[in-house]
């Protein structure tokens, strides 16, 4: 079983004696049950997020607790950030602009340290949307950071 570190990954625990579960964790970190089999034989869990790296699952009933499962936590991709449009606009800020690449989901986004407004990820992860902060004439770094790292956006943006 793998997931990404962030949780929200939907688990099945498939067993024997898992009737009346007080509670599944993840490497210690209590995970949110979704659905138990009220024969015992089967709970779907909801992956609670944990750093990356191989966690046991257990499951606590009133009889006592399970051996444990193993479940590893995957590292998130980093971003690539492909392209900006436009890639200039006024001083003043206020630009709206659009950022495409891959891996954008949970991104922010700098222009020359200061942080973008309004960021939004489509469900893909591909399309990010944003409007650009105020800042000095001249070109500027844009950066992207998510929780897989940062990436700059190639060839930044020009204030005017």
């Amino acid at each position: 079983m793998v997931g990404p570190a962030t949780g929200g990954t939907p688990v099945l625990i498939i067993g024997s004696g898992l009737a009346n579960a007080t509670s599944v964790t993840f490497g210690g970190t209590p995970a949110t049950v979704l659905f138990q089999d009220p024969l015992g034989l089967l709970i779907i869990a909801l992956a609670p997020a944990h750093a990356a790296g191989p966690v046991q699952v257990v499951v606590t009933t009133t009889s006592g607790t399970s051996a444990p499962a193993l479940f590893t936590y995957l590292t998130p991709a980093p971003p690539i950030a492909a392209l900006i449009t436009p890639n200039t606009g006024p001083a003043a800020g206020g630009t709206p602009f659009t950022i495409t690449g891959v891996n954008l989901t949970g991104a922010a986004v700098t222009f020359g340290g200061i942080a973008a407004t309004g960021v939004t990820v489509d469900t893909t992860g591909t399309i990010l949307t944003g409007v650009t902060p105020a800042h000095a004439a001249g070109n500027v770094p844009v950066i992207v950071t998510t929780p897989g790292g940062s990436a700059p956006v190639p060839g930044g943006f020009t204030y005017v």
